[in-house]
């Protein structure tokens, strides 16, 4: 069998991959799902307790925490603010501890660092005999899978190698040089508990690690049964969790939760696609029981019953609660409430639904009194990219602000400036940029016509 990094054997790797590895873990921040780590080949439903993560876990740390000499820790080297894994070698000043970094790479070897910029490792070692790994192979560094076979008294463990390939087929390995191999995709079931630790947080929710495969999605709306302003008050990186896998899509990605039962199809099965072929030629005139099943920053979600006893999710944008403006969704509509909505369009392809609350748009007549009209955005087709127009913002997100433009002649309509056309430069928070009812000057980018959406910016034109 293959190794799990491939190298080549007695080949003495410059840095131990354990080294390497978590030296990347510990810096790099994802934009986006983290791609999928190479497996091991054969069934691993019962080789590994559910619910464990990764060999090696790192506990919040910071102010409070009491570090002594010899303990693994990672902390910010203070010449390029950067994570890096060390160890305490000394008490340093006003309550300050000396890290000696494990690879300072031609820089100094250890550095001064206030506490609250040191996170103690805590390495897992309660492996049993029988349990497949991965651990470190002595002669070269490198990950390969491995079964048990020993709890050494000196707190080592004997592993026999899946595949010596001429080498020993016996290793006594150090804890924190092992794992337990990732958990496969498939072997992943909405609902289950896990145990996590926080890998990155960002504005809109947070990345965590649960011994899968990828990272698994933590959204804003999923942290807490209340609303949740601000991800960072909630989680920090590093932080252990215990979350419940909330949904799974066909391209390998998946969320969690920290809400028992809060799953995508709003309990703890696996979500099952819904067969909205039954909501297809309803009228958007004719309104529909439902009941609110979840709620989140940008609207609600509604469990439709129909006559007939078919029952499918859809969505209720915020601005298709109630008439006018709506900041908050959860000062409109709450968990288990009873509402009446009209079913506006159905995907059946995606499995989409989007729905209203609020009144139809043209008096009825021919079945389409229900159904809002489109914006024209045709007036706005022609304007050119470099032609400022007045504008004002209409509501904000974490994405980008919504303002209404006007032109000459009167018509307006709304288009988005995503967060990024702003203003040049990174931009944290849109909140801290724009407010609702601000007068703004924007160009318009792009227009969809067909689909009703209108790209806007706030930023100096470039060279077209």
């Amino acid at each position: 069998m293959a190794p799990v990094l491939k190298p080549a054997r007695g080949r003495k790797a410059a840095l131990p991959v354990c080294l390497a590895a978590l030296v990347i873990y510990l810096c790099y921040v994802p934009l986006a799902f983290v791609p999928s780590f190479a497996g091991v080949g054969r069934d691993s439903s019962s080789r590994y307790p559910r619910g464990i993560s990764q060999a090696t876990r790192f506990a919040r740390g910071g102010a409070g925490e009491s570090f002594a000499k010899g303990d693994a820790v990672k902390a910010i080297c203070p010449d390029d603010d950067q994570w890096y894994p060390g160890t305490i070698d000394k008490e340093g000043s006003d309550g300050a501890f000396v890290v000696k970094w494990d690879d300072p790479e031609g820089g100094p070897e250890t550095h001064e660092v206030s506490a609250e910029n040191i996170k103690k490792i805590v390495i897992f070692k309660d492996y049993k005999v029988g349990e497949t790994v991965e651990a470190v192979f002595p002669e070269d560094g490198n990950y390969y899978p491995a079964e048990v076979m020993k709890i050494n008294a000196d707190g080592t463990f004997s592993v026999k190698w899946e595949d010596p390939d001429g080498g020993p087929e016996t290793s006594d390995v150090q804890p924190a040089e092992m794992k337990y191999p990732p958990i496969p995709f498939d072997k992943l079931e909405v609902g289950q508990k896990y145990k996590g630790t926080v890998r990155s947080v960002l504005d809109f929710g947070a990345f965590v690690d649960i011994g899968a495969e990828g990272d698994g999605l933590l959204h804003i709306s999923r942290i807490s049964k209340e609303r949740v302003e601000n991800v960072y008050d909630y989680v920090s990186e590093g932080q252990e969790i215990e979350c419940w896998i909330s949904g799974k899509r066909d391209d390998g990605k998946f969320g969690v939760t920290m809400v028992e039962g809060l799953t995508e199809s709003g309990g703890g099965g696996r979500r099952a696609p819904a067969d909205l072929t039954p909501f297809q030629d309803l009228s958007p005139d004719d309104w529909q029981d439902g009941v609110v099943a979840r709620t989140a920053p940008f609207g609600a979600f509604v469990t439709v019953t129909l006559p007939g006893g078919e029952q499918a999710d859809g969505l209720v944008h915020i601005s298709q609660l109630r008439d006018g403006f709506v900041d908050n969704v959860e000062d409109e509509v709450s968990i288990g409430q009873e509402v009446k909505v009209r079913v506006q369009s159905v995907d059946t392809g995606a499995g989409k639904m989007s729905l209203s609350m609020k009144e139809g748009f043209g008096g009825g007549g021919g079945g389409g009194g229900g159904f809002r009209e489109p914006v024209d955005l045709t007036p706005f087709q022609d304007v050119a990219p470099d032609t400022w127009l007045t504008g004002k913002v209409a509501r904000c997100a974490p994405f980008g602000a919504f303002v209404t433009v006007t032109l000459e002649d009167g018509k307006s309509a709304d288009g988005l400036v995503h967060i990024t056309q702003i203003r040049d430069g990174f931009v944290e928070s849109v909140e801290d940029e724009l407010s609702i009812g601000q007068e703004v000057q924007v160009r318009v980018e792009s227009v969809d016509a067909g689909a009703g959406k209108m790209s806007l910016s706030m930023k100096q034109p470039s060279d077209y």
